[in-house]
């Protein structure tokens, strides 16, 4: 690590040699480049005296002023050079205290931008008056409502960056005026998919400070804003956070935009004997848990191990713990973790990835059954090295007859047609180990893996002869609610990763439709009422997601989806 920080200086005399001694003597081997943007009152030679009293100091002169995005970019190509890492950039005039660096450098290996917000916690401002901080606090929540990121405080300028990001970054492309320089490289930090953090500092107004930004540039930052807008419907979705739960969203976002940590860095190499941790999600599952569990103890591999399986029951009322602990005594293999309360299948993969010590995690609902070679084709594929998650072919045990059983049929055999040609995952997974969590707040946790998936350069495969048991809604009601909250935890992750599945893209699915379709007229009539059914759940998901603030990452159970119709497996 070899820190730096930029500091852009306009007629500072007074302050830069009281910033950077104090600089030094909390941080000794810190380097600062110092950026003068053609001081009158000689801060350009005063920088220069103090970098010939203390090492790594660089002192940069600028004859044209350009705005203080411009200086803090040639602050930037001048670190780059030298190979530093990470970036500082903080104000000349004393308003940022050096002491907040260290809590920057705890953080630094795990994001790439940080920035001492003013208005996480609060608002922490010393000194200005309430005019002037009201002005501040409403401009960065417009920033926010129109480009619907997680941030507080859009324009603080004490920050730091990693070498990684900037090395991304086209320089010449970035606005020199100061608040939209600041905005600008908050835009691109989530755009590109590097890691994002807000920490709360205190912002002292001295009697040194000024602002060194040209009034002017308040209104063409307001203008130029919009160019950085989410979509419309996002924008909506937002603003009704207006008089709910905020912090809740920000929770949300700032999960599903900055990329979990990982246990490694991702090596894409073949896993020809993998060890398998199994992580059996539960909650109420007394019907179905112990064929769920003897079908995993009497899975047949020829390659690999199963290490583990790791049941994880969140909030059951019912027998399933009791079960679980017969297995867990006379199988090692079996453990189980309970959670007091019910906090969505996300929460509960967590705890799983927690504690998984295999080279691949497969994750399953206790509510589905395996056949004896399902794992086996589920982790074969590993042994290409650019695969890093599979997917199972789930078979529902619902009886065809009737509406809502060809419904449920249908979805799954167009589900099988279309991941042979683009590879959806879904209903039971495999990954390679190297997440240390999924997104908690996401209701379509495969979906959302398969994103972090894709994010780390891995692909997917689909596995048609891993064959998994399902049991879909027996009745109307259960079957739409399924579907709408299927498409509201999508249209979460859309809004967030931009990532959609393919069995989302209505243009695809039309040309599997009429590619499989029979032309009977009872599968013709059933077609078309699923068609309108899909289009209804489709709209309220929506609806219920952009206009009601809905997000069943915590889901009602669909009682209906709970009575596997297989060969009884032993009971307790």
């Amino acid at each position: 690590m070899k820190p730096v920080i930029i500091i852009p200086t306009l007629n500072e005399a007074e302050n830069i040699p009281v910033l950077i001694r104090k600089i030094k003597e909390l941080y000794p081997e810190m380097n600062i480049i110092v950026v003068d943007d053609d001081s009158v009152d000689g801060t350009g030679d005063i920088a220069e005296e103090l970098a010939n009293e203390y090492s790594g100091i660089q002192v940069i002169h600028r004859k044209q002023r350009e705005g203080i995005g411009a200086a803090i970019v040639d602050g930037f190509k001048r670190a780059l050079q030298n190979h530093m890492d990470p970036i500082f950039t903080m104000d000349g005039d004393l308003s940022h205290d050096p002491i907040y660096l260290e809590r920057f450098l705890q953080i630094a290996d795990n994001y790439d931008l940080i920035i001492g917000s003013r208005y996480i916690s609060g608002v922490r401002v010393d000194g200005w008056r309430f005019r002037k901080l009201l002005i501040s606090k409403l401009a960065n929540m417009f920033v926010s409502y129109v480009m619907v990121k997680p941030i507080w405080d859009f324009t603080s300028g004490y920050r730091m960056y990693s070498a990684n990001f900037l090395k991304e970054v086209d320089f010449d492309s970035i606005p020199p005026q100061g608040y939209l320089f600041q905005i600008h490289m908050v835009h691109l930090a989530f755009s590109k998919g590097f890691r994002v953090k807000e920490i709360p500092i205190l912002y002292k107004d001295t009697e040194y400070t000024h602002s060194k930004i040209d009034p002017r540039d308040k209104y063409v930052t307001f203008l130029k804003v919009f160019q950085y807008r989410a979509p419309i419907l996002e924008i909506i979705r937002h603003l009704t956070y207006l008089g709910k739960d905020y912090h809740r969203f920000v929770e949300e976002y700032e999960e599903l935009l900055n990329p979990p940590p990982l246990k490694a860095p991702p090596r894409k190499i073949p896993l020809t004997n993998p060890t398998v941790s199994i992580g059996v999600m539960a909650y109420n599952e007394e019907k179905n848990i112990a064929r769920c569990l003897t079908a995993l103890e009497n899975q047949q591999l020829s390659q690999g191990e199963i290490v583990e399986i790791v049941v994880v029951s969140s909030g059951s009322t019912d027998r399933t713990n009791e079960i679980v602990r017969e297995f867990e005594r006379r199988n090692p293999v079996i453990r189980l973790i309970v959670q007091p309360e019910r906090r969505g299948k996300a929460n509960a993969i967590n705890e799983f990835l927690k504690v998984a010590k295999g080279d691949i995690c497969v994750i399953e609902s206790a509510d589905t059954v395996t056949e004896p070679d399902t794992i086996e084709q589920l982790i074969r594929p590993f042994q290409r090295p650019e695969v890093g998650m599979t997917g199972v072919h789930p078979i529902p045990t619902n009886s065809k007859k009737g509406f809502i059983g060809y419904a449920v049929h249908r979805l799954w055999e167009l589900h099988h047609v279309m991941a042979l040609d683009n590879p959806k995952c879904g209903e039971m997974v495999a990954f390679r180990n190297i997440f240390t969590k999924i997104p908690t707040y996401t209701a379509v946790d495969e979906a959302a893996i398969e994103a972090l998936v894709r994010e780390v350069g891995f692909e997917l495969a689909y596995c048609p002869d891993a064959i998994v048991h399902n049991k879909g809604p027996e009745n109307l009601r259960d079957f739409l609610r399924q579907r709408i909250r299927i498409t509201t935890g999508h249209k979460h992750l859309y809004s967030a990763k931009g990532y959609q599945v393919s069995t989302l893209k209505s243009s695809q699915v039309l040309k599997y439709v009429l590619k499989t379709q029979k032309w009977t007229p009872s599968q013709v009539f059933y077609m078309m009422c699923l068609i309108l059914l899909e289009a209804l759940a489709r709209t309220i998901g929506t609806l219920n997601f952009y206009l009601r603030d809905k997000n069943p990452y915590v889901w009602d159970i669909a009682q209906s989806t709970k009575r596997l119709e297989l060969k009884e497996a032993k009971t307790y």
